[in-house]
């Protein structure tokens, strides 16, 4: 009989966004670094906004974007640098990467740059909706990649009912 051989995971990229619906998939990264003995690599994609100033107070409006985008990036510094602290808590090796761009694309770059083994984001779960099974990043990243995807729903079956 052929042995079956265990995956290999190493890296784990794990994609959040700090809201509701990546609060489990945090969980569950954390708990299969730990039986893998993995690391996470915590990626964090800010959407860019368009700025569509035409008049004299465009360079203003410019001051306005890089102060409200720096905040946000100070402010998710902090938030992974957390998630960095409960890691090594656990015995996790942990580390960040924060970007301005699309976040299906930064994440898929990512995956590749880092040549990680496996991909972990949270997705919505959507109850009134059962044809609906994953949001737009979490789509194109599922069908974007080239390595194995692991999308965990908001909430379980059972807290639906």
């Amino acid at each position: 009989m052929d042995e079956v051989r265990k995956p290999e995971v190493q890296r784990i990229l794990l994609a959040t966004d700090f809201s509701q619906w990546t609060t489990k998939a945090v969980d569950f990264a954390f708990h299969l670094a730990g039986c893998f003995g993995a690391e996470i690599y915590m990626v964090h994609g800010i959407e860019p906004i368009a700025n569509v100033a035409v008049d004299d107070e465009e360079d203003d409006e410019d001051s306005d974007f890089d102060d409200f985008f720096g905040e946000l990036i100070e402010k998710s510094t902090a938030r992974l640098e957390e998630l960095v602290t409960r890691a090594q808590e656990e015995g996790i090796s942990a580390r960040f990467h924060i970007e301005i761009g699309q976040r299906w694309r930064i994440i898929l770059d990512q995956a590749s740059t880092e040549d990680v083994d496996m991909i972990i984001l949270g997705r919505r779960a959507y109850k009134d909706h059962q044809d609906i099974s994953l949001g737009t990043t979490s789509q194109r990243v599922y069908f974007g990649s080239s390595r194995p995807v692991l999308t965990v729903p908001s909430i379980s079956d059972q807290e639906e009912e």
